[in-house]
């Protein structure tokens, strides 16, 4: 192999290799009050995909890695104090989206045990 073809797999995976891509922002929003966690800690989920040559980086669903959170907390209807991850280029080839947060079930008023 020569030195081109050479230079040009490592720069390939030097790129493949990178965990912030994409124009992602920071934001948060009003927790309601009404909030009890469910189980003893955090949990997260995933979503990964494989990244073929006719497939688009990061098409993989935030919605689908939240299920996969909240499937590990039985009762949870949703997630506080969320982080979600992208991470491309893992083994070269597979992409994924990684959520973790809080399980949380929304208390209503007047409900009877």
């Amino acid at each position: 192999m020569n030195m081109k073809w050479l230079s040009l797999l490592a720069i390939a995976f030097a790129v493949s290799c990178s965990y912030k891509v994409g124009n992602f922002k920071e934001f948060s929003l009003e927790i309601p009050t009404n909030l009890e966690v469910v189980g003893t800690g955090p949990v997260e989920g995933r979503e990964c995909g494989y990244n073929g040559f006719n497939n688009t980086w990061y098409n993989q669903s935030v919605a689908e890695a939240t299920r996969d959170a909240l499937s590990k907390a039985p009762g949870a209807t949703g997630l506080k104090d969320v982080t979600i991850k992208g991470k491309h280029g893992i083994w070269l080839v597979l992409n994924c989206v990684y959520v973790e947060g809080t399980p949380v079930i929304e208390k209503t008023a007047g409900k009877k045990k």
